[in-house]
């Protein structure tokens, strides 16, 4: 059976993405983003949060943090992070949502916003962002680009073991739709010698250009939008996997 994305990957999502993503580096350079665009963020919403790792460590650095995701699994996760960490949670879609008080920045990590697979629909998140932030907030997200979907990704099948979980991850794109699809299939066990337990997920996410994500920022109201190869200041070019957008 296929379950819908993130609802059983949630449960060992934690393991598998600490092992492979160096989030402390992320929080960095989100506060190097912030300190370049003269920003002084007090409330941050992290928005399609999953299980929290980056908006724990905001709030141990002492920003107000609201963590937005459509999962349930993923924020009764982060809930339990919480321990009294200035942390609200509020479960709903990316594309359709509004919050109580503004925001002084809005961050939405890790290729969340590939996730939405038109126009139409990265431009509603946009016009939400816009309206939850307060005047001269700033929007800082990343995305995979065409060449990481189209090249990078690509068409290929990849192994990855965690302790007692087993994983392949299939990859397909297709070039006329610029949608990549991986198949995840894990086995875990159980620990008292029978059959490993077998589930299934498949997760899809739309490479955009900078043009298409410009005109998208700019149709939501944003004035100010810059693109950086992740992780640095640098322009993004032909061969750059994953870009920092950002926008005032």
């Amino acid at each position: 059976m296929i379950e819908k994305p993130f609802k059983r990957f949630a449960f060992c999502y934690d393991r598998f993405m600490l092992r492979f993503v160096d989030y402390k580096a992320w929080v960095d350079y989100v506060e190097r983003v912030f300190r370049r665009f003269k920003s002084e963020p007090k409330r941050i919403l992290d928005l399609a949060c999953g299980t929290g790792i980056p908006t724990v460590l905001l709030a141990i650095r002492g920003y107000k943090m609201v963590g937005l995701d459509r999962s349930e699994e993923m924020l009764g996760l982060l809930e339990k992070k919480k321990r009294g960490l200035p942390i609200e949670t509020v479960r709903g879609d990316m594309t359709d949502f509004s919050l109580d008080e503004p925001m002084d920045a809005v961050i939405c990590l890790y290729d969340s916003a590939n996730y939405l697979l038109t126009e139409d629909k990265l431009r509603r998140c946009f016009i939400c962002v816009r309206q939850a932030l307060a005047d001269g907030g700033l929007f800082v997200f990343d995305m995979n680009t065409v060449y990481s979907l189209s090249m990078f990704w690509g068409n290929r099948t990849t192994p990855r073991n965690v302790g007692d979980i087993y994983s392949i991850w299939q990859n397909s794109y297709d070039d006329k739709t610029k949608v990549s699809t991986l198949h995840l299939t894990f086995w875990e066990e159980k620990g008292d010698g029978s059959e490993p337990e077998k589930f299934e997920e498949v997760h899809q996410e739309r490479a955009y250009t900078r043009h298409e994500i410009k005109r998208c920022l700019e149709a939501a109201g944003f004035s100010r939008v810059r693109f950086y190869t992740h992780g640095s200041f640098l322009p993004v070019g032909p061969f750059t996997t994953r870009m920092m957008v950002v926008a005032r």
